[in-house]
């Protein structure tokens, strides 16, 4: 155990860190001797050999038993090529919390070799369980980048059947017998709508290897004993020096591979990061273990309704292009907006001097490299610049937005450039929200440029400055990269092509909702009016069948974009904003939750839903699709409901039945919901 086995650990640990710790913050990170560090994050006690340089775990237990797993015959990761260090050194920090950032206890252990040197930090948050682990490298080792052809198979190279590929993780199992999970995730959803994929393996004797961003282990015949690693990258090909996979197992264990090093350009001394990893041991279920990294997720980038709580309209679902942006048009939007509830008003591609070649317009269209010009606002639409519009928009409560494409030609080479319009945008005429578009990264020098970019505008706007990060195109940074900046511009769907459907866009959401915090991305609705004849007469799911109500229900745990023109909507459609004033009084509490999907996966025919813990409320948003059954059955575990009290806050559904896990609600007619809390 960490407590009391060694005086100069403790001595030392308090020497470094301030008095005013909390008992976490203590007994985080323990030197039991000057090579055996223990590590207890809150759920489990993680004891590791730190030797040459590299770490080694030894034993491991949950919090909630003394017997320890032992790890006699575990490795380290290989991040090292083999050389023994010329000098070691460690440092414990502790860092308090700020607005947006819960506190943290980080230990630094650093490994200088001869030709490079390596810093491994471990860090743990108050009140989030499970580790965050960093590496960095500066210098070079014969073991990085180590890349592939993407064009083949990554399992069925010999080479790799042999085993110990170069990987900068491993967690030892206990014993052979465990099952995995490997989730994947696909962007471009311009192609895809299918956008979370998993996989279950059992290991084998030799490696087998896999492309995801997160991996479950859950020991066999037992259910209290799952681990977790989530790779916090871009997506398979979209990363930097991409080996074709990011983790393998076998009997002994799992391991993270690729972490992003390249060295392609020569510079043999610069410091690289490592992608992070974030990784729970001994999780009571799999969707402990997942409640632990979007937990963890909400630690380091605490949800702040006063900055993240956004209703977006966006013109461009009306598919329009930018052939009406111009002030007037604008300007009315602007008082529809208002009357519908919308927040935040963004002028999509167009608003710029120079077009892009999705404009509706056919010459000097741009989209890989963009002028400083051509970022002035477009003094033939606008004759005042963005003054009356902007104007307008603070009168009626309103935030105004814009789309940028910064510009990619070598690699992102004007990156400062267009870190300095950005913040001109943002000081110049007040614009907080800034849609990111067009981002094509795959190396790490493109992704080190537009990760500054965005680093760095945020950072010297006071943090006010925030990103739509769009995922519908491209090698983007999908949902565990880039996705801090703001929120994730989830897809593009549209009436006129028949391409949208809202039980695929719960779907979508939904399927995200169990790994990733949903607050965080925004989930489009639609004109649902338009293009009636481009649907089937005879299908039941086409949009213009469900209540427009219904449409925007599905949007109401991430950020809701109004994918539309208000000027085009009917009268009818403004009753809507009823729900959505509710819905704004009590979203901000509900969205610092966790939230979870429930119910069946949607597919037009199911009853789905979510929940979101917050405080002592458990809220719940239930759908009916079109289904014949009237009532639908929910199971909430592992929150307790029993004797709870349920208010109901909107919709046509009335709950029926209530025991401890389990809530069944009776339905008037299909495309039904019903969304409040218990407590």
């Amino acid at each position: 155990m960490c407590a009391g086995k060694n005086l100069l650990a403790f001595v030392v640990c308090y020497i470094v860190l301030p008095l005013t710790l909390t008992a976490q913050a203590d007994c985080s990170f323990k030197w039991l001797d000057e090579k055996t560090l223990c590590v207890t994050d809150g759920v489990s006690e993680q004891v590791y050999l730190w030797d040459k340089g590299m770490l080694r775990l030894l034993r491991a237990r949950p919090l909630s038993r003394t017997a320890s797993d032992l790890f006699p015959t575990a490795s380290s990761d290989r991040s090292s090529d083999g050389d023994s260090p010329v000098a070691t050194s460690w440092e414990i920090i502790r860092s308090e919390a700020t607005e947006r950032r819960s506190a943290y206890t980080r230990i630094d252990l650093h490994a200088a070799f001869k030709e490079y040197e390596l810093t491994r930090s471990l860090c743990i948050y108050d009140d989030c369980p499970g580790i965050e682990w960093r590496l960095s490298m500066k210098g070079k080792n014969s073991l990085f980048p180590a890349t592939c052809s993407t064009d083949s198979d990554p399992v069925e190279h010999s080479e790799r059947l042999q085993g110990d590929r170069p990987h900068y993780f491993f967690m030892p199992f206990s014993v052979p017998h465990f099952g995995v999970r490997v989730v994947s995730f696909r962007e471009a959803t311009d192609h895809h709508t299918n956008i979370v994929r998993s996989s279950s393996e059992l290991p084998y004797r030799k490696p087998q290897y896999y492309r995801g961003s997160i991996l479950l282990a859950n020991r066999n015949g037992q259910n209290n004993e799952v681990h977790l690693a989530v790779k916090m990258a871009p997506l398979q090909e979209a990363q930097s020096a991409y080996a074709g996979f990011d983790f393998s197992t076998d009997f002994t264990g799992f391991k993270v591979h690729s972490p992003g090093f390249d060295f392609s350009d020569g510079c043999d001394t610069c410091r690289q990061e490592a992608y992070p990893l974030f990784s729970v041991m001994y999780a009571g279920s799999e969707e402990e273990a997942l409640d632990r990294y979007k937990k963890y997720e909400l630690a380091v980038h605490k949800y702040l309704p006063h900055r993240d709580n956004t209703l977006t309209m966006n013109t461009w679902g009306d598919r329009n292009k930018d052939s009406r942006i111009n002030e007037s048009f604008i300007l009315n939007e602007l008082e529809a907006a208002a009357a519908l509830g919308i927040t935040h008003y963004q002028i999509d591609d167009g608003w710029q001097q120079g077009l892009s070649k999705n404009s509706a317009e056919k010459t000097n269209l741009l989209w890989d490299d963009w002028q400083a010009s051509d970022w002035e606002v477009n003094s033939t639409r606008f004759p005042h610049g963005l003054k009356k519009v902007k104007e307008k928009a603070d009168s009626l409560g309103i935030s105004l937005g814009l789309w940028f494409n910064p510009s990619k030609n070598d690699r992102y080479a004007a990156w400062e450039r267009d870190r300095n319009i950005l913040l001109d945008l943002h000081r110049k005429h007040g614009i907080s929200w800034i849609k990111i578009d067009g981002v094509e990264i795959g190396d790490r020098l493109s992704e080190s440029r537009v990760y500054r970019m965005l680093r760095e505008a945020q950072k010297e706007s006071a943090n006010r400055l925030q990103f739509n990060m769009d995922v519908t195109a491209g090698k983007r940074g999908g949902f565990f990269y880039f996705h801090r900046f703001g929120n994730i511009f989830l897809e593009n769907r549209y009436t006129d092509w028949g391409n949208y459907y809202p039980h695929l866009t719960l779907r979508n959401i939904w399927s995200l909702a169990k790994y990733v915090p949903v607050q965080r991305i925004q989930v489009e609705w639609l004109n649902k009016w338009r293009n009636a004849n481009r649907y089937p007469p005879d299908d039941p799911l086409r949009p213009m069948e469900v209540p427009f109500d219904y449409l925007f229900a599905v949007t109401m745990m991430g950020q809701p974009l109004a994918w539309m023109e208000a000027t085009g909507l009917p009268a009818e459609a403004f009753e809507v904003s009823r729900l959505i004033r509710l819905w704004q009084s009590e979203r901000g509490r509900m969205q610092k939750g966790v939230i979870r999907p429930i119910g069946e996966e949607p597919d037009g025919y199911s009853f789905p839903g979510f929940m979101s813990t917050s405080g002592h409320r458990i809220y719940v948003l239930l759908f009916r699709e079109h289904t014949s059954l009237p009532e639908g059955k929910y199971d909430v575990s592992p929150a307790d409901i029993g004797g709870k009290r349920f208010v109901k806050l909107a919709g046509e559904g009335e709950v029926a039945h209530v025991d401890n896990h389990t809530v069944k609600v009776n339905y008037p007619q299909p495309f039904g919901f019903v969304w409040g809390y218990f407590e």
